[in-house]
């Protein structure tokens, strides 16, 4: 059974079912990529409350950078900020 993608996110908890939608690379730490969802959902949640996020996004796997991209693909930062950003 595949799960249902949404077409645009809106709301936290559909940031959440995207998120964990993704399933974490082979070889990398499970705790790391738990780590990984929590800022991916924090981003979100500072996206969909209309203010910046004041973390750092730098040199992360490119499967984190999916996760802060609506399903289409359009990110929800500005990807040239990013130090280190990969695209997926």
């Amino acid at each position: 059974m595949n799960p249902v993608h949404p077409v645009h996110i809106n709301s936290l908890e559909t940031a959440r079912t995207h998120i964990q939608g993704f399933a974490c690379p082979s070889g990398f730490s499970p705790f790391a990529w738990r780590q990984l969802q929590k800022t991916a959902l924090s981003v979100w949640h500072a996206h969909l409350s209309q203010r910046p996020f004041r973390g750092a996004l730098h040199f992360c796997r490119p499967e984190f950078y999916a996760m802060l991209a609506q399903p289409d693909g359009t990110p929800i930062v500005h990807t040239g900020a990013i130090r280190g950003y990969k695209a997926a």
